[in-house]
Order: C-alpha cells, then structure tokens, then sequence
C-alpha cells in the first residue's frame, strides 16, 4: 500500500495547483459567459455552438476538470477537514482577479469576508495535513 503520507511539499504544490486551477478557470468561465447573449435569447442549438467556439470557456472548462484532479489527489492523503477550508483561499484569489482583472467594484464587506477567510485558512494551514491512521492493505475494513 502506498504511503498515506505526503510529503508537505507534495502537498503544498497541489494545493497551489488546486487553488490557481479554480481561480483562473472561473476567471475564464466568467470572461466567456459575459461574452455570450442570454440563453433564453437564442435557439439551443446556437446557443450550444457559441458555448463550443468561445475562447474562454474551454480552457475554463479544462482548468475547472484541473482543479477537480487536484482536489481529488488531495483528498486521498489529506483530511477533508484540511482540504477544503484551505483550498477556499482559491475565493481570495478569485476576489483579487475579479477586482483588477474584470475591474469588479468589490465592496466593503466582501473584503471583509476575504479576509475572515484568510485568516481561516491560515489558522487551518497551521495543522497538519493527516490525523488518521488509515488500515494496511492486510487489515480487514
């Protein structure tokens, strides 16, 4: 069985991976949707053939399916309970872009609730990764 263990790291570098993967794939989803016209604005099949040839949406599609593997890879050494919470820095990052990217007016109290997040993320961050012994191959389930 492979080590459920990994190393600070490896797990520091998918999370990286986790966090830019999701901000910057909703940062395109979000670019390629402004760009299409209201759904009920246009037959389904148009509509679908617009969705197929933005240039935004499927590399913020492929990003959204990168982040779900990284998350996924997380989940398989890592805590839940450690995951998640860190992984919601990526609205941190996201609230960032969406300001000087897509020039956002980002009120008071959303910087406010990035900040609550921040710090709970850093309070999560100073725990360790794993707190369950997970049974050998040879241990019954």
């Amino acid at each position: 069985m492979a080590d459920k263990y990994a190393s600070p790291l490896k797990t520091a570098g998918f999370l990286f991976g986790a966090v830019t993967s999701n901000s910057f794939g909703n940062l395109l989803l979000s670019i390629g949707m402004n760009r299409m016209p209201d759904f009920g604005a246009t037959g389904l099949g148009h509509f679908l053939y617009l969705l197929l040839t933005n240039h935004y949406l499927i590399p913020g599609a492929a990003l959204s399916a990168a982040y779900m593997v990284f998350q996924l890879s997380l989940f398989s050494w890592a805590d839940l309970s450690f995951v998640v919470p860190v992984i919601a820095s990526s609205y941190v990052v996201t609230t960032v872009l969406s300001r000087f990217i897509l020039h956002e007016n980002v009120q008071t109290e959303r910087w406010l609730g990035v900040l609550l997040i921040t710090l709970g993320v850093i309070l999560v961050m100073g725990t360790p990764p794993n707190t369950k012994h997970y049974a050998q191959e040879s241990d019954p389930c």
